[in-house]
């Protein structure tokens, strides 16, 4: 191989993403990204207001970690937080479906790292490889396919489009340009550095002994009720067996990721391997968003050569339709020159009425004035109204997803009205919107060419020329940045490699959007003991109730012997339960959330009296064993209401003497 053959075969290999790839990784990250805000609306009360268990001065004034930025820092109250999801649930929409791409990249990621940072005492690594993911995500252009941008640039293309253009071998090709970038060579390594650390980290009895599973499994705060049953059903072989290949596959996942050959092949095994791996963890134990987060990364791994074995695999028959339109109809033309580039398959043929002669036999003249025809011309079945748009969306790729609401009995009636209500007033919304309306010409200056483009600045041309360069010399500055804390922040990197006086900017660079790189989970050591908190608390009434796990945990008898099975914590009781011991700073938040609970439950009754807070912990059961031993407790917090205060004397008018 010569010189210029291995550099392109290097730049294929390590600095390109496809742009379909980029498409679908837009899409998963927004998703994660509505999944992680969803979740948090049970909690906006607990972990989010000045009514929790994290109010916003405790957070600020006694810090779990410095250099901590977030927009929901000034939000006290429910409707303030509220607020604030709802602009981020825009930002992430917006991703979603590719609208202003670029913009709300940024807005997305500065949205989730405040999130993240406003409760950094219940946040897992989960939060910090979603950040990692959201950063390198800046310099990618996600909105390339797959995007409402880029079906606007199809349709500015040619803005006088007439209906022989929709024919499919007429209509403009989507952008099939790879995206090549130093970008796309940090991506991989972020990959392969949190799977090496995490192999590197895992270096204690538990892991090489071939236990460290079985452990895991004895956490009650993270075990899913999946994992409780194969707790107690599969024999400790299999644990074992799946011990030794978690190493196994987070020390090879650096060379199936960064392999200079076969890349192709290697690559698929990781995507397989590591997302069966991931998707394992999930149903056995609740981790938060870790295991999404690393498959959202994913998609970023497909090159050209998958897509094309995907390709092949797609049925490009079948569901294949005639559609007759009204093509005087303006914002029906425009709807159906939308439609045609999303049907990327090319399984639709679009007829306009004016094509009187391509009208199936039977069908009157005036039928498409009324309403859209859809026909199969292998059985010569027949849609119209909404039954033709099910159609037509069944065609298009994933339109099963569309297409259903509009054949559920009931839905489908809902949809027939909506459509008959859209196609009696289409000629005032045609001609609202300026465009051509059944025979009515459009209004001046509508649908017309559009004017040539301006002459451009010279200025702002070497600008925009300079533009990939900048980007390319801050991802190197964003790599920089990520070795240099890789080499800090990881126990396992090498005396030689690391970098022992970093300036604390560069720390802070690493630390204010919650980024930083040591990977460590259940190292070096998975535990071998478990803790809950749970609290004692005596009501007005003489009723002893546990106002913690009422809200964080499916347990809420009391008196608790030991921790019962599977609590069902999802991740933020998990953290907090697991924190709150050794953070005595936040004591005080914790009693005052606890004299609330009247005002959680509604019941005046329920004023407390007295209440203990306890961490109740044991030691889990060694392979073979089933019970766990070792019960232990310790007050953590105490408090009992104090006596009232002595009447104050009574008031006199002796005279002194």
């Amino acid at each position: 191989m010569d010189r210029t053959s291995l550099r392109k075969s290097l730049v294929r290999t390590y600095l390109t993403f496809d742009g379909r790839s980029l498409g679908i990784f837009r899409i998963g990250l927004a998703l994660l990204a509505l999944l992680d805000l969803v979740r948090r609306f049970p909690h906006v009360r607990d972990f989010y207001t000045n009514a929790g268990l994290l109010p916003n001065h405790t957070v600020l004034w006694r810090p779990q970690i410095p250099r901590l930025f977030s927009v929901f820092f000034p939000a006290s109250l429910g409707h303030e937080v509220w607020l604030l999801f709802a602009i981020g649930a825009f930002c992430y929409l917006c991703l979603l479906v590719g609208w202003r791409t670029r913009l709300f990249q940024l807005f997305s990621f500065l949205f989730a790292i405040s999130l993240h940072n406003r409760d950094v005492f219940t946040e897992n690594w989960g939060s910090v490889a979603m950040g990692a993911l959201m950063a390198w995500s800046l310099f990618l252009p996600t909105g390339r396919r797959f995007s409402v941008d880029a079906l606007l640039a199809s349709l500015r293309a040619r803005p006088d489009e007439q209906p022989d253009d929709l024919a499919p071998e007429r209509l403009p090709e989507p952008d099939q340009r790879p995206f090549v970038s130093l970008a796309c060579l940090g991506v991989l390594v972020q990959l392969a550095v949190i799977y090496w650390f995490n192999y590197l980290h895992k270096s204690g009895e538990t892991w090489t002994g071939g236990t460290a599973i079985h452990y895991v499994l004895w956490q009650e705060r993270i075990i899913t009720t999946f994992g409780l049953w194969a707790r107690e059903h599969a024999p400790f072989g299999l644990w074992k067996a799946l011990t030794r290949g978690t190493l196994i596959l987070e020390s090879t996942a650096p060379l199936l990721l960064l392999a200079p050959v076969f890349k192709d092949w290697t690559r698929a095994v990781a995507i397989v391997a590591l997302s069966a791996f991931h998707v394992g963890i999930q149903l056995l134990i609740n981790v938060g968003m870790f295991s999404w987060a690393m498959m959202a990364y994913f998609p970023l791994l497909l090159s050209e050569g998958h897509w094309r074995f995907l390709g092949r695999r797609v049925p490009m028959r079948g569901r294949r339709r005639t559609v007759y339109f009204d093509a005087s109809c303006g914002v029906c033309f425009q709807i159906v020159r939308v439609l045609a580039r999303l049907d990327v398959h090319r399984r639709l043929t679009w007829v306009s009425n004016q094509d009187v002669r391509a009208l199936p036999k039977g069908v009157p003249a005036d039928l498409l004035e009324r309403t859209i025809l859809v026909v199969d011309p292998e059985r010569d079945r027949r849609w119209t109204r909404s039954d033709a748009f099910a159609q037509i969306f069944a065609a298009l790729p994933l339109g099963r997803l569309w297409a259903w609401p509009l054949l559920v009995p009931g839905l489908r009636q809902v949809a027939g009205v909506a459509y008959d209500a859209f196609a009696r007033n289409r000629t005032s919304i045609s001609t609202f919107f300026g465009l051509a309306a059944c025979g009515l010409p459009p209004k001046p200056g509508a649908l017309r060419k559009a004017p040539p483009e301006p002459t451009e600045i010279p200025f702002r041309a070497w600008v925009r020329e300079q533009l990939p360069y900048a980007r390319e010399a801050l991802v190197a500055l964003m790599i920089f940045f990520f070795a240099s804390d890789v080499s800090v922040a990881n126990v396992a990197m090498p005396q030689a490699l690391r970098w022992e006086r970093r300036p604390e900017w560069m720390t802070a660079v690493m630390m204010y959007p919650h980024i930083y790189q040591s990977w460590s989970m259940f190292s070096p050591d998975a535990p071998k003991t478990d803790s809950m908190i749970y609290a004692d608390a005596v009501t007005r009434d003489g009723r002893h109730v546990d106002p913690i796990n009422e809200v964080s945990s499916r347990v809420a008898t009391l008196p608790l012997e030991d921790i019962p099975k599977r609590l069902g914590l999802d991740s933020f009781w998990c953290d907090y339960h697991l924190r709150i011991v050794s953070m005595p700073a936040y004591d005080q938040a914790l009693l005052e959330w606890m004299l609330h609970y009247p005002e959680r439950t509604g019941r005046e009754q329920d004023t407390l009296v007295s209440f203990d807070v306890w961490l109740l912990g044991h030691t889990s059961p060694a392979p073979g064993e089933t019970t766990p031993t070792n019960v232990q407790r310790q007050r953590i917090l105490q408090w009992v209401q104090p006596p009232p205060a002595p009447p104050a004397p009574a008031a006199t008018n002796e005279a002194k003497p």
